[in-house]
C-alpha cells in the first residue's frame, strides 16, 4: 500500500513535532502531536543502552501515556495491576483528551528526571514553548515537591491531587513517580541495590553470578588444527558456550564484554506471559554441528553477498527503536488509509478517524509484545548459553577467508572478521531480535484486525539518503534507499533475516526465536482491549 500524500505529510509533521492547523490537519486527535514529539526527544538518548534496558524503558514511557488516560477516566485500568488507578480525576469534566495529553507529558518528564537523565533536556527543549503544541504548562525538569514527599503514599497523593485541582501537572507527577516506583522494582535491578549493594552500586547488574563459561582469550577446550582440516576445522568437540568479545571505544580503551543482563530472564516479571511460562516456555535445543564450522561458513558466505538493502536494513532492525517508531508512524498511515476505525469503537470518537487513545492504546500493546518476547528470548539465552558466529570464526586465526570487509569484499585472515554491526554482548542462541520482530508481527496484525481494519499492515520506512550508512559512511547506500514491505510478517521475516546476513546469529537462532515467541504479540492485543472493558 502507498499511503495518500495527505497520510504522509500528517504522519511527517506528526512525528517531527509541528502543528498542523485545522485547515490543514486531517480528523485525527492532535494531542497525538504531543506523544509524537516526546517520542522524537526521548529516542535518541535511549538508542546509547543495551537492547533489553532499551526496550524496558520504552514499555515505561507507554505506560505513562496510558496511566494518564487511565486516570482520567471512569473505567479505564491501568497497566501495572490491571486496575483502576489509586489517584483519579472523579470529576469528569477534566475527563478530556486535552488532560490525558499534557498529564502524559508531565509524567514523561517526571519519569525522565527520576530515571533517564540524558532524556530530561530533550524533553525541556522539545516542549519549551507551550503554544507549540498548545499545552498549557510547560513542563518542570523535576518532580513537584508535594508529590515527592508523599513517599509512596497514596493518601497523600489524592490529596495533593484534589488541593491542586486535579490538573494535568499535578497528575502526570503522580503517574510519573508511581510508574518510576513500580519500575525499580521489576527485577531488572535498575539501581543495582536488588543484590544486596549499598554503595557504589552498578545499575542493571547482574544478581545471580552469572560467570562466562569461557575466557575471553580462548575457549576452555582449546584444540590443535587437524593437518587435513579446510579453514580451521579442529578436530573433536569444540567448547560452543558463549565467549566475551573484544571492544573498544575509539579512543583507545579496549574491553572485553560482559554479559547484559544475564539475571533477567529468571528475575524480571513478564508482563504478558504467566509466571509458569518461565519454566514451560523453552526453545528446543539446537542441532547445531559440535565445531560450528558447517555453520560458520554459511555466515562467511552470506556476508560475500551484501549490496546497499541488505547493509541498511541490518543497520535499521538493528536499532529496535527506529523500528517501534517506525511502526508508530505506519499505524497512522495505515488507519487513515483504511477510513479510520469503526463507528463502535470504545475508544473512538465521532468525527475523528483516530483518537488520541487508540492510538496510545495500541502503543502501549506493541510494547507489551516487544517487552514478553525479549524477556523470554533472554531466558532462553542463559539457559543454551552458546557462542556467537564471531568467537568461531576468529578461532581459525591465520587462515584466510573472503567475505564482507569494510570497503567491499575481501580476503583476509579469519581472526581478522568482525559481524557488519556490532555484535551485542549477550550469547547466540535464541535470537532477541527475531523473537521481537515475531511478536510485533503478531500484535500488529491482530490489533489491526481487533479494531476493523486490515491486518497485513504495509510497512515503509523513512528514506535513506545516500552515503547515510553508520557502517560504511558516504559510500552506503549509493543512491536515496526507502525500505518498505507489503505486510508486516513480511517486515519481521526480513529484520530477522538481517541478523543472519550480519553475521551474528547461526541460522537455528532465528527459526527457534520464532517458534518460541509466537502468539506472546497475540497475547497482548487481549491484555490492552481488556485495559478499556473490550
Amino acid at each position: 500500500m502507498k499511503l495518500s500524500p495527505l497520510a504522509t505529510i500528517v504522519i511527517a509533521a506528526l512525528l517531527s513535532g509541528e502543528h498542523l492547523c485545522r485547515a490543514q490537519a486531517p480528523p485525527i486527535s492532535p494531542e497525538i502531536s504531543i506523544i509524537a514529539a516526546i517520542i522524537g526527544a526521548v529516542v535518541p538518548p535511549l538508542r546509547a543502552y543495551e537492547t533489553p534496558i532499551k526496550v524496558r524503558y520504552v514499555l515505561y514511557f507507554n505506560e505513562l501515556w496510558w496511566s494518564c488516560v487511565a486516570v482520567y477516566s471512569d473505567t479505564y485500568l491501568e497497566s501495572q495491576n490491571k486496575a483502576r488507578p489509586t489517584v483519579i480525576a472523579e470529576n469528569r469534566t477534566l475527563h478530556t483528551t486535552r488532560n490525558r495529553g499534557e498529564c502524559a507529558l508531565h509524567a514523561s518528564s517526571t519519569y525522565a528526571f527520576l530515571a533517564i537523565a540524558g532524556a530530561r533536556a530533550p524533553i525541556q527543549e522539545a516542549f519549551g514553548v507551550p503554544t507549540n503544541f498548545g499545552i498549557t504548562t510547560t513542563p518542570v525538569d523535576g518532580i513537584d515537591e508535594d508529590v515527592l514527599n508523599c513517599k509512596g503514599d497514596v493518601d497523600c497523593y489524592k490529596q495533593v491531587a484534589e488541593e491542586n485541582s486535579y490538573s494535568a501537572y499535578i497528575m502526570g507527577n503522580i503517574v510519573g513517580k508511581q510508574v518510576y516506583d513500580f519500575s525499580v522494582k521489576d527485577g531488572f535491578n535498575e539501581l543495582g541495590t536488588d543484590g544486596g549493594c549499598v554503595l557504589n552500586c552498578h545499575a542493571f547488574g547482574d544478581t545471580t553470578g552469572y560467570i562466562p563459561k569461557n575466557s575471553p582469550f580462548e575457549t576452555n577446550e582449546p584444540r590443535k588444527k587437524s593437518k587435513k582440516s579446510r579453514l580451521g576445522k579442529k578436530e573433536g568437540p569444540i567448547n560452543t558456550f558463549w565467549q566475551p568479545l573484544l571492544e573498544d571505544d575509539g579512543l583507545g580503551f579496549l574491553f572485553y564484554q560482559q554479559h547484559v543482563t544475564p539475571h533477567i530472564g529468571q528475575k524480571a516479571m513478564f508482563r504478558l506471559l504467566p509466571e509458569s511460562d518461565r519454566d514451560n516456555q523453552v526453545a528446543r535445543a539446537p542441532t547445531y554441528t559440535s565445531d560450528r564450522v558447517e555453520e560458520a561458513l554459511t555466515v562467511i558466505s552470506r556476508m560475500a553477498t551484501l549490496n546497499d538493502t541488505k547493509k541498511m536494513q541490518m543497520e535499521l532492525f538493528n536499532d529496535k527503536t527506529a523500528v517501534s517508531s517506525g511502526l508508530t508512524e505506519n499505524f497512522i498511515g495505515n488507519v487513515l488509509a483504511d477510513g479510520g476505525t469503526s463507528g463502535d469503537d470504545p475508544l473512538g470518537e465521532s468525527g475523528l478517524l483516530l483518537t488520541y487513545e487508540r492510538f496510545v492504546n495500541f502503543l502501549i500493546g506493541l510494547a507489551f509484545a516487544e517487552y514478553d518476547t525479549m524477556l523470554l528470548s533472554w531466558k532462553e539465552k542463559i539457559n543454551y548459553d552458546l557462542i556467537r558466529p564471531t568467537s568461531i570464526i576468529k578461532s581459525w586465526g591465520d587462515e584466510l577467508i573472503t567475505t564482507w570487509a569494510p570497503g567491499g569484499v575481501q580476503t583476509f585472515p579469519a581472526k581478522d572478521f568482525e559481524a557488519y554491526i556490532r555484535v551485542m554482548p549477550h550469547s547466540e542462541y535464541v535470537s532477541a531480535s527475531a523473537c521481537i520482530f515475531v511478536g510485533m508481527s503478531d500484535f500488529v496484525s491482530g490489533y489491526m484486525e481487533s479494531i476493523g481494519l486490515n491486518g497485513t499492515f504495509p510497512v515503509a520506512f523513512s528514506t535513506f539518503p545516500s552515503g547515510s550508512s553508520v557502517v560504511e559512511p558516504g559510500v552506503v547506500p549509493e543512491f536515496p534507499l526507502t525500505l518498505s514491505y507489503p505486510s508486516i510478517s513480511e517486515m519481521a521475516r526480513a529484520g530477522s533475516d538481517s541478523r543472519l546476513d550480519g553475521g551474528m546469529h547461526f541460522g537455528e537462532s532465528i527459526l527457534a526465536a520464532e517458534e518460541v515467541c509466537s502468539g506472546i504479540g497475540t497475547m497482548g492485543v487481549e491484555f490492552v482491549a481488556s485495559l478499556i472493558g473490550a
